[in-house]
């Protein structure tokens, strides 16, 4: 795949199978102090994790404010929740993907370009997007 703009489609479509998986599996996060990092919380009400297994996708592990996702089948995408709670992600991780699905020729510059066009994707600031759609955000706990 070299055409950016399927590069950015293909991202969009896979993270969100990805999430899809996550939260069929896990209820909600917490995120007690800025210290303790994301913690993702299972339905069957086991201990919080930070990592684990999606049964059929691949594997997760919480960094910071985000996921990262290694799928069974090789590729690799990374999102962040920002202040608001909103997924978001922006050229650089695109580019790991394009990376992780064997395109090294791919820029930054014209995967963001094609961010900025995608009906699937919704600009917030130069270089950070999210989806056109809330069905992956967190909601912040009060402070």
């Amino acid at each position: 795949m070299s055409d950016p703009a399927a590069i950015v489609d293909s991202f969009v479509r896979l993270t969100s199978r990805c999430l899809d998986a996550l939260l069929t599996v896990y209820g909600g996060n917490e995120r007690p102090t800025v210290w303790t990092g994301l913690w993702l919380v299972p339905r069957d009400g086991s201990d919080p994790v930070r990592s684990g297994v999606l049964e059929g996708v691949g594997s997760f592990r919480l960094h910071g404010i985000g996921c990262r996702f290694e799928l069974d089948t090789g590729e690799d995408v990374d999102v962040d929740w920002d202040w608001d709670g909103r997924t978001v992600f922006n050229s650089w991780r695109l580019l790991m993907y394009a990376h992780s699905i064997g395109n090294e020729t791919v820029t930054e510059q014209e995967l963001r370009a094609a961010a900025h066009q995608a009906p699937s994707v919704v600009t917030l600031e130069a270089d950070k997007f999210t989806f056109s759609h809330r069905r992956y955000d967190v909601t912040r706990p009060e402070s």
